[in-house]
């Protein structure tokens, strides 16, 4: 069994996972195409947990996603 605390970490991780796409999805500063508005050539694979193509990534924005989304589940 997993106990109690790995069901927690567990469940923070699909919470940030979530987070994450959810930026995406509405299409946030986090991350963007790396060429102007072009959102149709960027993909998020949910099922992969990846989001495929030429983007740019603001990894202070997106460690801040992250933070606010595990202070959240705590």
């Amino acid at each position: 069994p997993m106990g109690r605390k790995g069901e927690q970490m567990n469940d923070i991780r699909k919470a940030c996972v979530e987070a994450i796409f959810s930026e995406f999805d509405d299409e946030g500063d986090a991350i963007r195409p790396a060429y102007a508005d072009r959102w149709d050539d960027i993909e998020a694979r949910r099922s992969l947990g990846h989001i495929v193509g030429f983007i740019d990534i603001d990894v202070v924005d997106l460690v801040d996603i992250v933070i606010d989304t595990i202070n959240k589940e705590l």
